[in-house]
């Protein structure tokens, strides 16, 4: 794991107790997102997707 990927998951493991429930779904649904986003890239594309 990289220095910049502890630092992520230092400052999340810091702030989360603080959060509301409305902020840990707002950054879950954000996280997903990324993921969802990066899954896309990753796949190759489907006929109905390279038209």
């Amino acid at each position: 794991m990289s220095e910049k990927e502890k630092r992520i998951l230092d400052t999340f493991e810091k702030i989360m107790p603080d959060l509301t429930e409305l902020d840990k779904e707002k950054l879950l649904a954000f996280g997903e997102g990324i993921a969802f986003k990066i899954n896309q890239q990753q796949s190759p594309p489907t006929r109905n997707q390279a038209s």
